[in-house]
């Protein structure tokens, strides 16, 4: 059994936090670190979360496109889309309004989600929670990145499918959010960046720097 390892680890947002790392064998290892550089700090996940909890009221403007596929598949398409435009609505509004580069990041992915108009997608997507904190922290580790991982993809995400797609939506958003992306490390202008030497790892771990 692979022995646990607890490091600080400089994380994509140029923050330093505490991963465990867990895989077998020196490649294991590798992909452990290379996963870590690549994600967000806590902070920073915690922060987006905060960002996009549930508002009660709140209106956003949006032009939604037109969906295209099956003729049988748009209207139910699109009834599963607008359920998702009332409810992440108010999330954007609240997005707007605020000049955090987070926030503007977050608010380019749910832009990016709403220009997709593949009917199939939104079916596909029935039961999926794209407000949820984890989807939004995902996606905005999506555009920061240098280059894609593999280890990242996700089927759902709005990222991946126009990565395939059309590039061009991608690049739209990272301009939106260049801001957030021009930063290293990131500043949220609430919550103050994790400084490497205080980083403690628990008592009962191992602890190495990597």
């Amino acid at each position: 059994m692979a022995a646990h390892i607890t490091a600080p680890t400089k994380c994509l947002c140029g923050h330093v936090d505490l991963f465990s790392f867990s895989s077998p064998g020196m490649g294991g290892r590798r992909q452990d670190r290379l996963y870590a550089n690549s994600t967000l700090c806590g902070d920073c996940s915690a922060h987006i979360r905060d960002l996009v909890k549930p508002q009660a009221k709140g209106f956003y403007q949006i032009s939604l496109p037109q969906l295209v596929g099956h003729t049988r598949a748009v209207p139910w398409a699109n009834s599963l889309r607008l359920g998702h435009i009332r409810s992440l609505g108010p999330i954007m509004a609240h997005l707007k309004g605020r000049t955090d580069p987070v926030a503007v990041a977050a608010l380019a992915v749910f832009e990016m989600l709403f220009k997709i108009t593949d009917a199939q997608y939104w079916i596909g997507g029935k039961e999926h929670a794209f407000g949820a904190g984890h989807w939004v922290v995902s996606e905005i580790e999506h555009l920061m990145r240098k280059r894609d991982l593999s280890m990242h993809e996700n089927s759902r995400s709005a990222y991946c499918y126009w990565k395939a797609i059309n590039p061009a939506v991608i690049h739209q958003a990272r301009q939106e959010a260049s801001a957030l992306l021009s930063s290293t490390p990131v500043s949220t202008g609430e919550s103050p960046a994790v400084q490497p030497f205080q980083a403690q790892p628990p008592a009962d771990s191992t602890s190495v720097f990597l």
